[in-house]
């Protein structure tokens, strides 16, 4: 039985932030049966926290078939979108729970980020929306992205001197450091991804530490690790 069972009827589109500055793959409905794949998740334990990420994850692995079948089919329908190879061993995916609450977190949790793989994205697996996810603009370089030296050596800075800050709890909105381009809605079943090198963060909608397992936010994580 495929765990993850694609949706035959679900189409990928495509959504630009900013001034056509950065294009999101969307595909809303992936799942043929995403409260059967929200069960799944539910059904393992949780066991580790991965880099920054301000909760748990539950890895899974290509050695099971419905597994290797999901990523291949990301693999295929990122070729098509993007014109360049992307293998199936290049995507790995796992299930990710949000737990830390504002007071709880290290210097760059809860931050606009970019991230280290060339692209990533997230299924939304919540019966309500629990937290989409908010993308940015860096006011000091007036970017959305990561590209340049010098775009790279200034957030090389802001990450260090938030190291020696207190953490600001989870940045969702506009402040004097960022601008809120666009939040992309938490609906359930929804795939987005999005090139590694724009800023974003989880949008917080209800507080992390309430509630038991199953009633918090819920995503599959689709991680882009090579491209070519």
């Amino acid at each position: 039985m495929n765990k993850l069972l694609i949706n035959p009827h679900s189409k990928p589109y495509i959504i630009w932030l900013g001034n056509k500055e950065v294009p999101l793959f969307v595909i809303d409905d992936i799942f043929a049966t995403p409260l059967e794949v929200r069960h799944l998740a539910f059904s393992n334990s949780f066991p580790s926290s991965v880099a920054y990420y301000p909760g748990r994850h539950q890895p899974l692995s290509q050695e099971d078939p419905s597994i290797k079948a999901f990523c291949h089919f990301i693999a295929t329908v990122l070729t098509r979108a993007t014109g360049k190879q992307i293998k199936t061993e290049a995507i790995s995916t796992d299930f990710s729970i949000l737990t830390t609450p504002e007071e709880k977190l290290l210097d760059n949790q809860g931050q606009p980020h970019i991230d280290g793989t060339p692209m990533l994205g997230v299924i939304y697996l919540n019966e309500q929306d629990l937290g989409g996810t908010v993308f940015f603009r860096n006011r000091e370089t007036n970017s959305m992205t990561v590209v340049t030296e010098a775009q790279k050596a200034h957030y090389q800075n802001l990450s260090a001197q938030r190291k020696l800050d207190t953490p600001l709890g989870y940045v969702t909105d506009t402040n004097t450091q960022w601008e809120k381009v666009d939040t992309i809605e938490g609906k359930l079943n929804r795939l987005v991804i999005w090139p590694g090198n724009v800023f974003h963060s989880i949008d917080v909608k209800v507080n992390p530490a309430s509630g038991q397992l199953d009633e918090k936010r819920l995503t599959q994580r689709v991680i882009i690790n090579a491209i070519g």
